[in-house]
């Protein structure tokens, strides 16, 4: 679902990825959200979270930490580099793998975090889909 979330905020409602060849083991091709899954693949927005073999894993829960990563790889092209974090959030230190992207979707005003005093993101908590529709609306400008 997420995959189509994202494509769909960056295409407009109308898009339609090309059809899937099967790519990850576990997202077989014809299955309900395999062509959306490989795009999100062949645009470099995901690697998947397996390489040896190549899988998707589709049934896992998005954290609010690769939520970053998704959204602004989406919005700015998988060639985007977030500026250094300098560690504004309680429970993300600047030297983490996510906090660049994370304080990015802060600075540009995407999220607040999940709580103000102190400020904290909840890198590890799942993205809910009433999250998820905020996140896409502010960075999509929808």
């Amino acid at each position: 679902q997420m995959a189509v979330f994202l494509l769909s905020s960056k295409y407009g409602s109308d898009y339609t990825p090309p059809p899937a060849t099967g790519i990850f083991d576990d997202v077989p091709a014809g299955s309900s959200f395999a062509d959306w899954i490989e795009q999100l693949y062949n645009e470099g927005i995901t690697g998947g979270c397996s390489q040896d073999p190549l899988l998707y894993c589709p049934e896992n829960p998005v954290t609010r930490a690769q939520m970053a990563v998704f959204l602004l790889s989406s919005k700015y092209g998988s060639d985007y580099t977030p500026p250094p974090a300098t560690g504004i959030f309680d429970d993300v230190p600047a030297g983490s793998s996510f906090a660049d992207w994370i304080e990015d979707l802060f600075n540009r005003g995407i999220t607040g975090g999940c709580d103000t005093n102190p400020l904290r993101y909840c890198p590890d908590s799942s993205v809910t889909r009433a999250s998820m529709a905020v996140f896409l609306v502010v960075t999509f400008d929808l």
